[in-house]
């Protein structure tokens, strides 16, 4: 049995990607006191950490994809779950159909060939 959402069965990998985005504690400032690193308590993407990829990514940034900052999703590369920190170096930008796609590929390299 799937777990629901809004009583709708929702599959594993929608669930992590949900989870791209969720709580809060130690910050990591820069020298204007933007937060750069929230470290592995926090999957959420802090406004000031999100201008800095949006700045630096500009967009979607799967190869081809034009989709503007504002259609895109934070996208850890290395999932919170897996470990992967919600700091600079880890995240990029994808807009929601890519990062769509990411997830699902993901959960399919883990469950390896089929039958």
């Amino acid at each position: 049995m799937l777990p629901e959402l809004n009583g709708m069965p929702v599959g594993a990998e929608a669930i992590r990607r949900l989870a791209c985005d969720a709580g809060v504690v130690r910050m990591v400032t820069g020298p204007d006191s933007e937060v750069l690193d929230i470290g592995r308590t926090t999957r959420t993407v802090p406004a000031a950490l999100r201008r800095v990829i949006d700045r630096r990514d500009g967009g979607c940034t799967t190869p081809g994809c034009d989709a503007p900052t504002a259609w895109c999703d934070a996208h850890h590369i290395v999932h919170w779950a897996d470990g992967g920190p919600t700091n600079v170096d880890n995240l990029r930008l994808l807009c929601r159909r890519h990062h769509t796609v990411i997830h699902e590929s993901e959960a399919a390299a883990r469950a390896g060939p089929g039958p």
